[in-house]
């Protein structure tokens, strides 16, 4: 493909996604597995000039936390399995839309399989094309995250054009790709076809979304109490002290915001943290070092759990990896 026009599409398996950090392009994502098995995650890009669409699917539960990126607004969706994702702890419709600002945080919990589509383009671009598309600018909403609830059938028919705009990107591809005017063509009608969607859309008026926010940041705070602070086995009386919560409400909190206890999302943290160190480890690495780093202090304890959550000892993914490795 020449400048204008770029594709790419990659599987993962195994704990490769766990290296999927760029999964949408100028963001920044941590991917963390919930439970044991082969995972399977796949994804595509199209460029095409100042505007990008991914697509990604998981067919296996999963955490996905990070920014979206600085360099233009996203507006996202899930495609299937909205009814068992949630993203920043709230709940999504099958007809919602999140709109991102640049930059903005966010947390993709998904407790099933699911596909989702993002669409990213400057702001500028996007308000100049409505403008010459409908008259009006589109109504943006600064800084958070929001969601837009969609008319009757407009997610399937985004969902069906940016699957049609891979599909022919995949089959020309090997033919050497496409041109400045084709791709052109394409994304003025990706912008269009958004653009009317978002102009028909309603704001969600979902009276948790507040509260919901609020979690988010708690969440989000205690996360880095346990990953940046110097205990990592910090008890949980502790961190509800220092989050100004009480031990029961923090439970009830967790349970409400990411369907777990907030023992079993830390643990969940912790243990992805190890996997992504063995998975990289060197001949220098060891697994009791990356045990001790992750704040697990009995030995025997770590490879129980890490077993019953990958499904394979920590010392075999170590020595997997220096086998690849070398």
């Amino acid at each position: 493909m020449d400048g204008s026009a770029r594709y790419f599409r990659h599987t993962y398996s195994g704990f490769e996604p766990m290296q999927a950090f760029d999964i949408v392009y100028g963001g920044h994502f941590e991917h963390r597995l919930l439970v044991a098995g082969n995972a399977t995650m796949e994804h595509q890009r199209l460029v095409l000039g100042d505007v990008r669409v991914e697509a990604g699917s998981y067919d296996f539960p999963v955490i996905a936390q990070g920014s979206m990126p600085h360099d233009g607004v996203c507006i996202g969706f899930v495609l299937d399995g909205a009814e068992t994702t949630r993203y920043n702890t709230t709940d999504i419709a099958a007809d919602d839309v999140q709109f991102y600002p640049g930059g903005v945080e966010l947390l993709y919990h998904a407790s099933r399989a699911s596909r989702w589509i993002n669409f990213t383009v400057e702001e500028s671009r996007l308000q100049e094309t409505a403008l010459r598309r409908t008259g009006r600018p589109l109504p943006l909403y600064g800084r958070s995250a929001r969601t837009l609830t969609l008319t009757g059938g407009s997610r399937d028919r985004l969902g069906q054009l940016v699957g049609d705009a891979m599909t022919l990107a995949r089959a020309l591809v090997p033919a050497g790709g496409f041109g400045r005017a084709l791709a052109d063509a394409m994304s003025e009608s990706l912008l269009f076809s958004y653009i009317d969607a978002m102009h028909d859309a309603t704001v969600s008026s979902d009276p948790t979304r507040a509260a919901a926010d609020r979690h988010h940041h708690l969440i989000r705070a205690c996360e880095r109490l346990v990953v940046d602070g110097s205990d990592a086995d910090i008890a949980l009386s502790e961190i509800a002290r220092r989050s100004g919560y009480s031990l029961r409400a923090l439970q009830l909190i967790f349970r409400r915001s990411v369907g777990m206890t907030p023992g079993r999302w830390f643990l969940n943290i912790r243990l992805n943290g190890a996997l992504r160190d063995l998975v990289t480890g060197d001949a220098a690495s060891t697994v009791s070092a990356v045990a001790t780093r992750w704040g697990f202090r009995h030995y025997s304890r770590f490879s129980r759990a890490f077993r019953d959550a990958f499904g394979e000892l920590p010392s075999e993914t170590l020595r997997r990896a220096r086998d690849h490795a070398g």
